[in-house]
């Protein structure tokens, strides 16, 4: 499965009425496009920050999908009053253990590897870091995302709330630390989002 984030940095005023935008317009135009499997909303905590994800079966329909979408994005960008910025990644690991309701806390660290060790991290991400946080107490879902050419990536958790994200800090601190020693990762920040929809099919 692949993503494509659409990342808004638009006019705060005009935050309201650009998510509306996407939930009410865009959502439904993209959910409906072959290959498709889901979209979310992400707003930022400086409120000028939106995130809209589209996740897509494969590599072809990611493609497919970036031309049939254009004109939406140029709708997007004009609803928010800003500048947009596209990224697209492989999602290289996935799980969810409960759909993120509104309000949700969506925590996104960025990392940059060597690509030649993109194989190398999936694997320790898969049997190491996995299964340590799929045991958190309110943890809704956890992504390893990865483009394997640029090396560029990041690690999505989203959780019930802040209490929950705030308890798996130390852990999720120490988790990146052994990323990078054993893979080479290096750790650029981490970024604070709160989810407004998602129908994101992971499973």
């Amino acid at each position: 499965m692949y993503v494509r984030f659409i990342i808004i940095n638009g006019d705060p005023a005009k935050i309201d009425s650009s998510v509306e935008y996407l939930e009410q317009t865009a959502r439904p135009q993209v959910e409906a496009t072959a290959g498709n499997k889901g979209f979310a909303t992400l707003t930022g905590a400086d409120a000028r920050i939106t995130i809209a994800a589209s996740y897509w079966q494969d590599a072809e329909a990611l493609k497919a999908s970036g031309t049939a979408l254009t004109p939406l994005r140029e709708q997007v960008e004009a609803a928010a009053g800003g500048p947009l910025s596209v990224e697209e990644y492989e999602v290289a690991l996935g799980f969810r253990r409960s759909i993120p309701a509104r309000g949700a806390v969506v925590r996104l660290a960025r990392m940059e590897i060597e690509p030649s060790r993109a194989d190398d991290a999936v694997t320790f991400y898969g049997g190491e870091t996995a299964p340590r946080v799929k045991g958190a107490p309110g943890l809704c879902s956890f992504q390893l995302l990865l483009d394997r050419e640029s090396g560029q990536g990041m690690v999505v958790t989203a959780w019930e709330n802040e209490r929950a994200a705030g308890d798996f800090w130390p852990t999720a601190q120490e988790l990146r630390a052994q990323v990078a020693e054993r893979v080479g990762a290096h750790f650029s920040g981490i970024e604070h989002y709160s989810m407004v929809r998602t129908s994101v099919q992971l499973d």
